[in-house]
């Protein structure tokens, strides 16, 4: 089967797009990515229109910020009502870990006018997460859309837990939210109404890279796949960034984000999922490759061969000149060559962006694993100065002077927080006295 014949849309069928973090108003450093995101967006409304595409699932981080510039949320906007004048399309948007619920949700009743539905927080009753589409006069697909699902979403904290039993507690909680989704979609689902559920979150064995930012100390949020019952005929999930089945199921799967978001992520092939339903089943998908209009590429010299390095490469072309990062083979401590090596690299076609000696966590091809060390998350989780050591050993190309000043900051809020709770807690005492005395 040629490539037209495997995206002709079938006889009778219901179309989906599944995409995922987006991350509007990221920024590489100090460099933004808007143009990268403006692009990315063209080309995702003239496919939508070129493939007949009737429903289009955001499965978080939308936004790479709780407060993202005004500048992301006009690019939001613009696109969403570019879709909505171009007809034919409903759209399904759930809140990532780096969404803010409140602000996605804000626009909610204009937005469903427009054919867009925002899950941004988890409601107590698990109906509300169902979209029947087009409509629920005649559905032909149910999107149970289940956002990215907080502690308070899981579980109660209760004093003196262990790290296993919190994993256990949180694992327990996302199951439990799933089953209870599939429950309220049980009279579509026996109307033979195909299910298509969303999550964002983290499957064991699946493929991180170091942009990701961990939903809870350690992992301890990691499902597996078969987290997701068989009464979901696809799985749309967020959070991770490359394109991937997850757990080796094809029907549970990360679309990955649109750009790369990091340097870890250079040799990735971005995607779109794209996921046919006919008579109340899937009957086929496909990956619609992305792209690419900026190269992130990572080089590696030593201090003698800068010079040599910078000026053989030639980047192959793309539209918007590549961003290089330099990795120093032998970095000398104190040592600035960042100056030094933009004057080597002027005039040819790259920019350097990054330089720096080799980093001490490297994520890009890990997995995440099905286990943990519970004894050292425990210690992580009681002592919340070891949870920022541990993070900022974590962080790849931070100086050692920036991360003495990130701790020392630190500890003034942590010294703070700790004076205003033993300020609470006098209050609190005085009164009860005073309740007493009354």
């Amino acid at each position: 089967m040629d490539e037209k014949q495997l995206k002709a849309k079938p006889p009778g069928g219901y179309r989906v797009v599944h995409s995922a973090d987006w991350h509007l108003g990221k920024m590489l450093g100090e460099h933004g990515r808007e143009q990268e995101h403006q692009q990315f967006l063209a080309f995702l409304l003239e496919q939508i229109a070129a493939l007949s595409v009737d429903v289009l699932v955001i499965a978080g981080d939308v936004f790479d910020s709780a407060n993202p510039p005004q500048s992301a949320v006009s690019q939001y906007y613009d696109f969403l009502y570019g879709l909505f004048k171009q007809g034919g399309c409903s759209v399904v948007v759930v809140a990532g870990n780096h969404d803010s619920p409140a602000h996605l949700e804000a626009p909610r009743r204009l937005f469903k006018a427009l054919g867009v539905h925002v899950i941004g927080a988890m409601p107590q009753a698990a109906l509300e997460v169902l979209v029947p589409l087009p409509d629920a006069n005649a559905p032909r697909l149910l999107v149970a859309a289940v956002p990215f699902l907080r502690d308070r979403d899981l579980r109660i904290g209760q004093s003196g837990q262990n790290a296993a039993e919190i994993q256990r507690s949180l694992v327990d909680g996302i199951q439990r939210r799933y089953d209870e989704v599939i429950a309220a979609a049980k009279p579509w689902v026996d109307g033979g109404i195909p299910v298509l559920g969303t999550g964002h979150l983290t499957v064991i064995g699946a493929k991180v890279s170091e942009s990701e930012r961990e939903i809870h100390v350690g992992g301890l949020g990691s499902v597996a796949a078969d987290c997701f019952g068989a009464a979901f005929d696809y799985v749309a999930l967020g959070h991770l960034h490359r394109p991937q089945a997850a757990g080796g199921r094809e029907m549970v799967r990360y679309s990955g984000s649109p750009i790369p978001l990091s340097f870890s992520e250079a040799e990735d092939c971005k995607a779109l999922q794209v996921i046919d339903f006919v008579g109340g089943k899937t009957v086929g998908q496909f990956a619609l490759e992305l792209p690419l209009m900026r190269r992130l590429i990572q080089l590696s010299a030593s201090r003698m061969t800068l010079e040599a390095v910078l000026g053989g490469f030639r980047p192959p072309p793309t539209e918007l000149s590549a961003w290089v990062e330099l990795v120093i083979e032998d970095p000398v401590a104190g040592e600035n060559l960042y100056d030094q090596v933009q004057e080597m690299a002027r005039g040819r076609g790259f920019e350097v962006i990054r330089v720096g000696g080799k980093r001490v966590v490297e994520r890009s091809g890990m997995t995440v694993a099905g286990g943990f060390d519970a004894e050292r998350i425990t210690e992580l989780l009681a002592e919340p100065a070891s949870v920022f050591a541990h993070r900022l050993e974590a962080e790849p190309g931070l100086t050692a002077e920036e991360k003495v000043g990130l701790t020392t900051v630190f500890k003034e809020l942590l010294d703070l927080h700790s004076e205003q709770e033993r300020f609470s807690e006098t209050a609190r005492g005085a009164g009860v006295c005073s309740g007493v005395e009354a």
